[in-house]
């Protein structure tokens, strides 16, 4: 019976955890890593559940140290032997671990291959439950192992195994094919995912007549992965191929995305293939309908999303100009850009997804920011901001995502509504007075905005809120009401009274007052009816 010797590595560095990893073919000395840990705490709760013969742990971590974790192990599980990695030369340092049953220690400084093979295989020597083992040397689990490696972005040192490689290999391309579950319940979805997938792609590449051969890799963040050894005449097929993977693993109860990188020769560039992944299956945030998404390669709607990137409303959205609105109270024009770019958003394969997510984030902050500096009563918003930036970092899609930001953009305003509301019978009434009082003057609706401290668009809507006309249409009725006294005195020529009111075109006030009076100036004067004159 082949037995492994299993090793938990605990160190809070990741770095050298991975490196560790990597020194050298771990199945093939007879070894595998069982799991990693980045502190004591959490290897104790891993130590059930895996088993390991031989724990391989730094000193110094965070939460609980390397020597009270040494105390704890040997107290609980007295048949797992430690290795202690220690950064200090002083053999006093480590020696409280000796105390608590480590059976040797490495510095790491000075950590290689060789030196750290020699002390797990001595330390392994010594456990009894793997001794008459026969010495695990299974040629799959050697190549699982070195592809691991190549996933991670290490070379293959093993020229032996490399060169196996084309036996194993036998057609000159590689392609990495991804697929996620729909719903993102990430690594047990994606267990139950794996055995579906792989039987349904072996069923359609049989089905399609491919010359193709494949393997499945370890899972990636809840992702299952293939690696897909072919030749050029597959490659036609593979995309509607992978149409039908998806639907019927959706039909057979396990609905997917699914991610095929581009095609490479070496398997060097695994890892290269692997990074590529991430970024192929985010469009589906833009792209919620789409169901397969190919590296190096235009699909329908992709094609259809990038059309829409480069002829919709706005490629970009200009930060600059919405926060300059914000600032100066212009919140209908702020809100209409930013509600402007959300609609040119679907399809969209132009901007990254976390860059979109940290853009609305950023604009609902400076939203509320605006709102509390001009003293509107946002203060639930403000309570509530963090949930509006979780909400929308977690949104599975760019619908989800503007309905989110749209319901945020209603609060805000229903928050200017209520100031509006509250203040808006008084302020107006002070504008309505100026108006009355400067009605002779050239008053534009930009000066009245000047003087009361209002940015003009934003007067513009406040002022048709408050008040049952329009700016305009309120100013050229007091004129025009003025314009009716000095007729009835008949005192003043119709030129010089269109003047005094405030016009400065004589042809523009005779067709102002013909629209509000119904006849003209000349004809209100002739009319000795004061009825008339009441028009």
């Amino acid at each position: 019976m082949n037995t492994y010797c299993k090793v938990l590595v605990v160190d809070d560095e990741m770095l050298v955890r991975q490196g560790i990893k990597y020194l050298f073919d771990w199945e093939s000395e007879g070894f595998t890593i069982a799991g990693e840990a980045s502190n004591g705490e959490e290897a104790l709760e891993l130590i059930p559940q895996l088993e390991p013969h031989i724990i391989l742990m730094d000193i110094v971590m965070p939460v609980m140290d390397g020597e009270e974790l040494a105390r704890r192990i040997q107290t609980r599980y007295p048949g797992i032997k430690i290795i202690v990695l220690s950064s200090f030369s002083e053999f006093e340092y480590v020696r409280s671990t000796f105390q608590s049953g480590a059976s040797d220690y490495i510095l790491k400084p000075k950590l290689d291959a060789k030196e750290l093979l020699a002390i797990l295989k001595k330390v392994a020597s010594a456990i009894p439950a793997l001794q008459g083992a026969a010495k695990p040397g299974s040629k799959e689990r050697v190549l699982e192992a070195a592809l691991d490696k190549l996933l991670s972005g290490y070379p293959l040192e093993n020229e032996q195994l490399r060169g196996a490689m084309g036996d194993i290999f036998p057609y000159p391309l590689f392609m990495l094919l991804a697929a996620e579950p729909s719903e993102r319940s990430a690594a047990a979805a994606a267990e139950d995912l794996q055995p579906v997938m792989t039987s349904v792609f072996e069923r359609l590449a049989e089905a399609y007549s491919l010359n193709i051969s494949f393997r499945a890799l370890r899972q990636d963040e809840g992702r299952v992965r293939l690696l897909l050894n072919t030749d050029e005449s597959s490659l036609e097929a593979l995309p509607d191929l992978l149409q039908e993977l998806t639907h019927d693993c959706g039909v057979e109860g396990h609905p997917a995305a699914a991610a095929l990188s581009a095609a490479f020769h070496q398997l060097d560039r695994l890892h290269e293939a692997a990074e590529e992944i991430p970024a192929l299956l985010e469009k589906r945030f833009f792209l919620p309908e789409e169901r397969v998404f190919i590296g190096g390669r235009q699909q329908q709607g992709q094609q259809k999303g990038q059309q829409l990137a480069h002829n919709g409303p706005q490629a970009g959205f200009d930060s600059e100009a919405f926060n300059h609105e914000l600032n100066e109270q212009d919140f209908h024009a702020a809100f209409t850009r930013l509600r402007r770019y959300l609609t040119s958003m679907p399809g969209r394969l132009d901007t990254e997804m976390y860059d979109f997510k940290s853009l609305m984030g950023h604009s609902v902050f400076n939203i509320i920011l605006a709102l509390l500096r001009f003293q509107y009563e946002a203060r639930q918003l403000e309570e509530r901001k963090y949930e509006y930036f979780r909400r929308i970092h977690e949104a599975v899609n760019i619908h989800e995502a503007v309905q989110l930001v749209e319901a945020f953009l209603e609060e805000a305003e229903e928050c200017i509504q209520q100031r509006m509301r509250s203040a808006g019978g008084q302020a107006v009434q002070r504008i309505l007075a100026y108006i009355q009082d400067n009605y002779a003057e050239p008053l534009t609706l930009t000066e009245i905005a000047q003087h009361f401290h209002f940015n003009p668009s934003y007067l513009s809507n406040y002022f048709a809120t408050h008040n049952k006309e329009g700016f305009s249409e309120y100013l050229n009725k007091v004129r025009i009401e003025k314009a009716c006294e000095l007729l009835r005195q008949g005192d003043k020529s119709i030129s010089d009274i269109s003047s005094l009111v405030g016009y400065s075109d004589h042809s523009y006030f005779t067709k102002v007052f013909r629209k509000l009076k119904g006849v003209s100036p000349s004809q209100y004067r002739r009319q000795p009816m004061e009825g008339l004159h009441e028009l």
